[in-house]
């Protein structure tokens, strides 16, 4: 039976944007058509545009979503000191994101390596930044550090996109041992080997 539930223009707004993040993350901005949004999303071309205006300002909506989420990732490790517990918090904060909001999870995973395309690399600066600052803010002085926050960022991401039909909440203890593993921290939240 089909759903009766109206969606408000701001819902539709919001899903739209991350159809257009999971698009422009598979595809690059440049090589990213508006139809492939649009198709995705069940909307003609002409509705997606009309609620936008152009394939530049779906971009701007995308990088601003992107950044808003790194940003309520982040302050899901305030006030914690650097290490196991904040490492924990901030992976399963990003487990949230990517399960509510895959096509911006992607795109924010995608701000690690979707180097094919400059505009990408340089627009999702700031949400890279964010992230990574958010497990360390020492993380550009050690280099051991920074591959193992840029790993853990990319097992969460990764494992989530490899299977998006799984409800990854029901596994959020999971995704985060593993991302804590690349942290080089053990299942039981210390450093070292695993208990």
């Amino acid at each position: 039976m089909k759903s009766t539930v109206k969606l408000t223009s701001e819902e539709i707004d919001r899903a739209l944007v991350d159809v257009a993040a999971f698009v422009f993350a598979r595809h690059g901005f440049e090589q990213g058509p508006v139809q492939a949004i649009a198709d995705a999303a069940g909307y003609s071309k002409a509705a997606v545009l009309k609620r936008f205006g152009s394939k530049e300002r779906i971009q701007d909506a995308v990088v601003a979503r992107a950044e808003e989420h790194a940003a309520q990732v982040a302050a899901a490790g305030e006030g914690l000191q650097v290490g196991p517990e904040r490492d924990a918090a901030l992976l399963g904060a990003l487990v949230e994101l990517i399960e509510e909001w895959p096509g911006t999870g992607a795109l924010i995973g995608g701000a690690f390596w979707l180097t094919r395309e400059p505009e990408i690399t340089q627009r999702l600066a700031k949400v890279q930044h964010t992230l990574m600052e958010a497990f360390d803010p020492d993380v550009w002085t050690d280099e051991e550090r920074h591959v193992r926050v840029v790993s853990a960022i990319g097992a969460v991401t990764v494992t989530m996109m490899a299977n998006r039909d799984v409800k990854w909440t029901e596994l959020t203890d999971v995704v985060v041992a593993a991302g804590l593993g690349a942290l080089g921290h053990s299942a039981n939240g210390g450093d070292g080997a695993p208990a």
